[in-house]
């Protein structure tokens, strides 16, 4: 059974929370808290969560997509409910082993 969006919210401030060690943001985590300009991450520390996320669901996700369009927008940062949706649409769904129909490699 498919996680609902709820339990993927869970999982990844639970994810962050273990992470936040690193970091120095203690501020309250919503759907709209930003990952660079809210809670000032780095790119390697969005990395070292997609890994965790990845280890947490043992599935591969195609976060190269994701940063692909953050990087083209105007204000390139991610809301953590972004990030929370992207990982519903792929869970257990097409991973970055599998192109999806239409796409180039």
């Amino acid at each position: 059974m498919k996680a609902s969006r709820d339990q993927i919210m869970a999982d990844v401030l639970g994810l962050l929370g273990k992470l936040a060690d690193d970091w120095e943001y203690t501020g309250e985590i919503t759907p709209q808290t930003r990952f660079f300009a809210d809670m000032g991450l780095g790119s390697l520390d969005v990395v070292v969560l997609g890994t965790a996320v990845q280890e947490h669901y043992q599935q591969v996700f195609p976060f190269v997509e994701l940063f692909a369009q953050v990087g083209q927008r105007a204000m390139p940062d991610i809301p953590v409910g972004e990030w929370v949706d992207f990982i519903y649409r792929h869970l257990d769904g097409p991973s970055a082993d599998t192109a999806p129909e239409g796409s180039a490699r």
